[in-house]
């Protein structure tokens, strides 16, 4: 029986990272995704979001690539938005408690 295979997004920006196992070999995907959102969000002023995620991810042909593009996409910005709410949130406790 196929175990799958493994893809992997490291912490990044105080957000711990995720470990997703596929049945097919999808890691080249899911790696593009995540480099992708990371690009958008170094340089935000590059477009829309959801365009940016919808241009690329359609080049793929197999619907579990485009599936393991999204979630890589999709984690790291998940991973960016955590991180700046986590902070507000340590600044509101600290701010209360000086």
């Amino acid at each position: 029986m196929n175990k799958g295979v493994m893809t992997c997004i490291p912490e990044h920006d105080g957000h711990p990272g995720i470990e997703i196992i596929w049945a097919a070999d999808c890691r080249q995907a899911f790696n593009q995704g995540v480099k992708l959102a990371q690009s958008w969000l170094d340089n935000a002023t590059s477009g829309w979001l959801w365009a940016t995620m919808i241009a690329e991810r359609d080049l793929l042909s197999c619907a579990m690539e485009r599936r393991a593009f999204e979630v890589g996409f999709l984690s790291r910005i998940h991973q960016r938005i955590c991180s700046r709410h986590c902070s507000r949130q340590q600044g509101r406790e600290l701010s209360q408690t000086v």
